[in-house]
């Protein structure tokens, strides 16, 4: 079969995982020139931060980032 070409759109591929989570871990990729934060949160789920939310951040701190986590996944910490 020939691909054909569509107008571009994102579609879900895959269906939503969920997981339980019971604790917080996360690293940062910060992409400055880019405006662009990427926080992996316990090695499974990539927050992207970017544009005016990015310049919003400031100069970020690991509390910072812990409160758009836990904003973000609608998550209270004990």
């Amino acid at each position: 079969m020939t691909a054909i070409n569509v107008i571009k759109k994102t579609v879900v591929v895959e269906p939503a995982r969920t997981a339980e989570v019971a604790s917080l871990t996360w690293r940062t990729l910060d992409d400055g020139f880019n405006r662009r934060l990427r926080v992996i949160v316990n090695g499974a789920v990539v927050l992207v931060v970017e544009g005016a939310e990015y310049d919003a951040l400031g100069q970020w701190t690991d509390d910072t980032i812990k409160q758009t986590i836990l904003a973000r996944l609608g998550l209270v910490e004990a």
